[in-house]
């Protein structure tokens, strides 16, 4: 499975593969991970994800979300923004879920098993 996670501040981004890893490792998914420090940087990437954490923020995040969501229907979401009126719009582009920050463990477990189909 590969699992990206796109945010601006690294220490943040760290810390939310930090705890995607803990999640795989406690569930043994065989899990790869990339971290995306720039919306340009996740634009000219090469690969597909089972799983996107886009968590740029505001309106570019939102922008990165519907462009990924264009030209990869199966690719689970998660946005990640501190903005709530992004949920609502975040539904309408068929996202996995919505993460309002500040982002916490739990969270993350609720966004992986949505983005998993409950199967952990």
């Amino acid at each position: 499975m590969r699992i990206a996670v796109c945010e601006n501040n690294r220490a943040t981004a760290q810390q939310l593969c930090e705890w995607i890893r803990q999640y795989c490792v406690l569930y043994q998914i065989p899990a790869a991970f990339q971290c995306f420090f720039s919306p340009s940087e996740f634009s000219n990437r090469k690969e597909r994800y089972h799983i996107v954490f886009m968590a740029f923020g505001g309106v570019t995040g939102f922008a990165q979300t519907r462009q990924l969501r264009e030209v990869d229907r199966e690719c689970s979401i998660i946005l990640v923004d501190d903005t709530q009126e992004f949920a609502v719009r975040c539904v309408r582009l068929h996202c996995t879920d919505f993460i309002l920050r500040p982002v916490k463990f739990r969270h993350v477990v609720r966004s992986m098993r949505l983005a998993l189909g409950g199967r952990v």
